[in-house]
């Protein structure tokens, strides 16, 4: 499979932008991300999921040197043509390249709670889930890379705004890890690239991308 993607950066300011009157405490609101990168796109896209069927991921990137910025990965173009947006090919290495990766993940695990199912923070190895965080990690990249290495972790807690209440309170954890690894199938990597990892995709969890490392 050699398919092509958009990239686009999107300001945080332009995001703010958008929506005039809009307090900077809301950046960690989900929905406001959510509504934010979606309002990049037609609003005719004829598709009751259209962020999963046209493949639409995002995460905050902050870039020592730049303003920080979403970057958004989608099949189809934004129709702000004032952001910078370029093509891309997902087309993965052979298997057995070593490669540097940028993943946002949705850091939680299912445990039962009060006979229910409810997704709590992975903060290591406990008594219930003897895994460290980087071999929860190779697990949810399993198939795609092996010899899974975390060089960086940071990890930030997203909740609803005030306004948003009648909605329902609304908390994401997104975890950005920067890690090294090995080509493991390239078909599987393809597809991790494409339509992202995990839960929380709609607020900016679930994007991969890989670089050959030198």
């Amino acid at each position: 499979m050699n398919t092509t993607v958009y990239l686009t950066k999107f300001p945080v300011h332009s995001a703010l932008k958008r929506a005039p009157h809009t307090p900077l405490s809301y950046l960690d609101s989900p929905r406001f991300r959510h509504r934010a990168v979606m309002g990049l796109f037609d609003n005719n896209l004829g598709s009751s999921n259209p962020r999963a069927e046209n493949n639409i991921l995002f995460r905050l990137d902050s870039v020592p040197g730049h303003a920080p910025y979403f970057l958004v990965q989608s099949s189809i173009p934004v129709q702000a043509k004032e952001l910078e947006t370029k093509e891309v090919s997902l087309q993965s290495p052979p298997e057995g390249t070593p490669v540097a990766f940028r993943l946002s993940i949705n850091g939680t695990i299912r445990k039962a709670h009060s006979k229910k199912m409810s997704s709590v923070p992975f903060d290591g190895e406990d008594s219930e889930n003897p895994l460290s965080f980087t071999h929860w990690l190779a697990q949810r990249l399993s198939g795609a890379l092996k010899d899974v290495s975390v060089m960086n972790h940071q990890r930030q807690v997203l909740s609803t705004e005030r306004k948003d209440e009648k909605q329902g309170n609304l908390i994401v954890q997104v975890d950005t890890i920067d890690g090294f690894a090995y080509v493991n199938s390239p078909s599987a990597l393809e597809q991790a690239l494409l339509n992202g990892i995990g839960r929380a995709k709609s607020y900016g969890c679930g994007m991969l991308s890989i670089k050959i490392a030198q």
